[in-house]
């Protein structure tokens, strides 16, 4: 049976897990239930962390013993870390639900990325599907922040049952997946497999060692942001039903960056796309911490232009370097870094937001980026050349 089948399902799969109903209003809901900005950011920190801990055990079993396997275990541990959501109203039970879903999430992530992509035909075309699949899972988001919209004009109550509904048709459909056929790593001891990994990634190649630092860094520039635009609209006097209307236009263009970042590396170049994600993001920071109003509203477009070209860009040019082999395991290890990184940054943040206030955060996250745009970004630049030397391009 043609493997076309798994790239269907991976949209649809993309589409539902990212169908976040309570995300664009998650901030308000968590306030109203008596928590701070300080602990809700802890709570997101120990997700963060919690992902990380199972992040690179669960990509090595999806490496060890199938991909489609890996989904169904962790799309039914995430079906029901949101089962218990509607009945969590304290700091630790919203903790344990985090934690829940941590678990089921890291069994997805990884295995979800590898399965597709070795799914994909290794052709020209490749980054336009690469870039339809993330278009999905941001479309998602935008249809969900539109239902949560008319959902909140009744009570959070509805926004709660929705997402439990949705929360279980990835699960459904992760039974439908085709495991593609791949060359599996040797059966050594875990620790020496994925020590080999972790070697392969940070010391064997300088070029894939700068694409996994980038990916990280501007992945978490557009992730950081995102427990902050809540705050920011009340700061800025927006009434909370216009919240999922936000977040789906944000959304959207997300999706169409995502679905136009092969035509725009074309235009630009590689070095220019990745200049134009990482100073959206820095100049996004600036202008919500120093314009304020109406411009730093309209400012939080930018952080969705780097994520939608970014969420393509580098997932596509670290799969296109990491053998099939220890895919899954490569991808948890980049899911890892990524969300020990926010373990430390988000709390940091929350205490910077609670001392001297939001827009102090804001701006020096916007110089923290602009720091890491010189010292990561250029060199990765530098070398785009060599690595379009055995990178097939975008048509």
């Amino acid at each position: 049976m043609s493997l076309h089948r798994n790239l269907i399902l991976g949209s649809a799969h993309s589409f539902f897990s990212m169908f976040l109903v309570l995300v664009p209003v998650l901030v308000p809901f968590w306030l109203s239930l008596g928590l701070s900005m300080r602990e809700i950011l802890e709570i997101q920190a120990i997700f963060g962390i919690s992902v990380a801990l199972f992040e690179v055990p669960t990509g090595y079993v999806a490496d060890m013993w199938g991909r489609r396997a890996s989904l169904i275990v962790g799309t039914f541990f995430s079906g029901v870390g949101f089962s218990i959501l509607p009945f969590a109203d304290t700091y630790w039970a919203l903790v344990l639900f985090e934690v829940i879903v941590a678990f089921g999430g890291s069994f997805v992530s990884g295995a979800d990325i590898a399965l597709v992509y070795d799914s994909l035909p290794q052709d020209a075309n490749r980054l336009r599907r690469l870039g339809s699949l993330s278009q999905w899972a941001l479309i998602g988001e935008a249809i969900a922040a539109l239902a949560a919209s008319l959902l909140v004009a009744w009570s959070f109550t509805y926004i709660l049952w929705t997402q439990v509904i949705v929360a279980w048709i990835p699960f459904a459909l992760s039974w439908f997946f085709i495991e593609p056929p791949i060359q599996k790593m040797e059966h050594r001891s875990p620790f020496k497999n994925c020590w080999s990994v972790t070697r392969f990634i940070l010391a064997e190649d300088p070029v894939l060692r700068l694409i996994f630092l980038n990916s990280l860094i501007w992945g978490l520039s557009s992730f950081c942001i995102v427990w902050l635009l809540q705050p920011y609209w009340t700061q800025e006097g927006i009434p909370l039903e216009y919240f999922g209307i936000l977040w789906s236009a944000l959304m959207f263009v997300a999706a169409g960056a995502s679905k136009w970042t092969h035509v725009l590396e074309r235009w630009l170049g590689a070095s220019g796309i990745l200049i134009t994600l990482a100073l959206s993001a820095c100049l996004g920071y600036f202008l919500m911490a120093f314009a304020g109003g109406g411009i730093g509203v309209i400012a939080g477009i930018l952080f969705y232009v780097n994520r939608g070209l970014a969420s393509v860009i580098f997932t596509d040019a670290f799969n296109w370097k990491i053998p099939s082999a220890f895919r899954a395991t490569a991808n948890s290890l980049r899911s890892f870094a990524f969300r020990l990184s926010y373990g430390l940054i988000g709390p940091l943040t929350g205490l910077v937001i609670e001392r001297y206030g939001l827009s102090a955060a804001l701006g020096s996250l916007g110089v923290f980026y602009t720091l890491l745009l010189g010292v990561t970004l250029l060199p990765l630049c530098k070398q785009m050349q060599e690595i379009k030397g055995d990178y097939i391009p975008a048509e």
